[in-house]
């Protein structure tokens, strides 16, 4: 059986090439060795005629759904191969999702996915798959994309020759404006398998470094944390991931002697009326305490800021200035809230006094106006509304934005 995964442009990224389909790679890595032949179309350097196939598969996220429907239109008219589709959009849309594809997976796809092979061998082709994974699966190889498309810089503060890696599954929290379809206990992959990993991604690109796109870089076990801050220090590979503030000191100095370079730090808001009705579950100075850790033992901080969430008071811009210039982190990436399908602000608007959301999928974009040269619109960039007196007007939140995003950019933090 040959199978075709197509990687869509993910144009809503500055440089979607930087942004590596790993879950593809992983799930491509399965069904080849379960002898599937495995070929990739890539979007993201531009568009191309996809290979011939007995399968076609995509990940798709809300704001690829109008390009994919394209792409099914148009291989649909010389190929009568199914079509299979994974990802948030399906997960939140399953029905909207049918009317464009054979079949979707729920959930995540390990088990499914090789069930769909087997059934479309057998003509037995199910509209819904929806199989839990089941222990451990082959890290993702990489061959299936040349190994420019593998190997970048995925560092702000160092150029580094790096690339992506997922170490865990799965995020215990219910931040209001995350669309994270998987809430889950967090799942660790074992110590041997990101040992392995780690040694292929050496001997085959000599890397030097990994971006971890874990929800939560940090094991929560203790012996699961030293043996992976042991394990990341005995390979002698530069890191950075993705933390929840509140590491306590000695964890952050593990981390130091470990290689770790950058922690990012999910604070989204420095008013704390905000992170509560936000369900952040955190504490602004728990946020400061972590990143002077970082400082101490020669961490820098990437610092996560979210624009135009429900509760802000008046000075925001000013007070989250102020928190900039106190703490001095090396990165600010400052977004507008995007209420995604699937978040519990989408799914329950009312609640937080929004009174209209925007369903054109195709407008979002976190990283609108960070760039100095931005043509970005109102209409786009605030892809809501609030009812009066329950929160800023779009204008007063794509205002907002913009002062933040020119203050970044005048100290070089935006990069």
């Amino acid at each position: 059986m040959r199978a075709n995964f197509i990687i869509l442009s993910w144009k809503y990224w500055e440089q979607p090439l930087r942004a590596q389909p790993l879950t593809q790679m992983y799930l491509a890595t399965i069904l080849e060795e379960r002898g599937v032949s495995i070929k990739f179309t890539d979007f993201r350097d531009g568009p191309k005629k996809p290979e011939d196939a007995d399968i076609y598969f995509y990940t798709v996220a809300s704001p690829d759904f109008e390009e994919v429907k394209e792409i099914v239109a148009n291989i649909r008219k010389t190929s009568k191969s199914p079509h299979i589709a994974g990802g948030a959009h399906p997960n939140i849309f399953p029905q909207e999702s049918l009317e464009i594809f054979d079949s979707i997976v729920l959930g995540r796809g390990e088990e499914s996915i090789v069930q769909v092979t087997k059934d479309i061998l057998n003509n037995k082709l199910k509209k819904t798959y929806d199989m839990p994974a089941n222990g451990e699966y082959p890290f993702p190889k990489r061959h299936f994309l040349p190994k420019e498309k593998i190997i970048t810089s995925l560092f702000k503060t160092e150029n580094i020759p790096s690339t992506t890696v997922l170490f865990s599954h799965g995020c215990p929290y219910y931040c209001s404006f995350c669309a994270n379809y998987n809430r889950m206990p967090i799942q660790r992959r074992s110590i041997e398998s990101i040992s392995n990993e780690l040694d292929y991604l050496k001997k085959e690109y000599g890397l030097k470094g990994v971006s971890l796109q874990d929800e939560i870089c940090f094991p929560s076990n203790p012996n699961e944390f030293f043996n992976f801050m042991n394990l990341m220090k005995s390979k002698d590979i530069l890191w950075r991931g993705q933390a929840r503030a509140g590491i306590n000191e000695a964890d952050i100095q593990e981390a130091s002697k470990s290689n770790c370079l950058e922690l990012s730090i999910g604070l989204e808001s420095v008013d704390q009326n905000v992170l509560n009705i936000a369900r952040k579950g955190i504490k602004v100075e728990m946020a400061r305490q972590t990143m002077d850790y970082c400082k101490k033992y020669g961490i820098k901080v990437r610092l996560y800021l979210l624009n135009g969430l429900p509760g802000e008071p008046k000075d925001i811009v000013e007070r989250t200035k102020q928190f900039i210039n106190e703490t001095n982190p090396d990165v600010v990436l400052l977004s507008t809230l995007q209420p995604y399908p699937g978040c519990d602000i989408y799914n329950n608007p009312k609640k937080y006094g929004i009174k209209w959301i925007d369903k054109d999928f195709t407008k979002y974009n976190h990283l609108r106006c960070r760039f100095a040269d931005s043509k970005d619109k109102i209409e786009e960039a605030v892809p809501f509304e609030y009812v009066k007196g329950r929160g800023f007007t779009r204008k007063q939140i794509m205002s907002n934005l913009i002062e933040m995003q020119t203050f970044l950019r005048e100290r070089g933090l935006n990069k």
